[in-house]
């Protein structure tokens, strides 16, 4: 029999980019609004094809730090 070889421990990444769909569920909001914040560079993102959207869930933080009420 051979040996059972461990590599070690994996451990979980967080996201960085979020798809349109879970930006719209982080965010709570519709496409309509996302894409509005897209329009007023309020949030960064990536686009491939003109069709496929990723958001950069820094930005969202920023955008929502940016817009706290207290």
């Amino acid at each position: 029999m051979g040996r059972v070889r461990t590599l070690g421990k994996v451990e979980p990444v967080q996201k960085k980019w979020l798809s349109t769909q879970e930006a719209m569920a982080y965010l709570g909001c519709s496409i309509d609004f996302l894409e509005k914040l897209r329009n007023e560079a309020q949030v960064s993102f990536s686009m491939f094809n003109k069709r496929a959207i990723w958001y950069d869930l820094a930005s969202i933080d920023r955008f929502l730090q940016r817009n706290k009420v207290v």
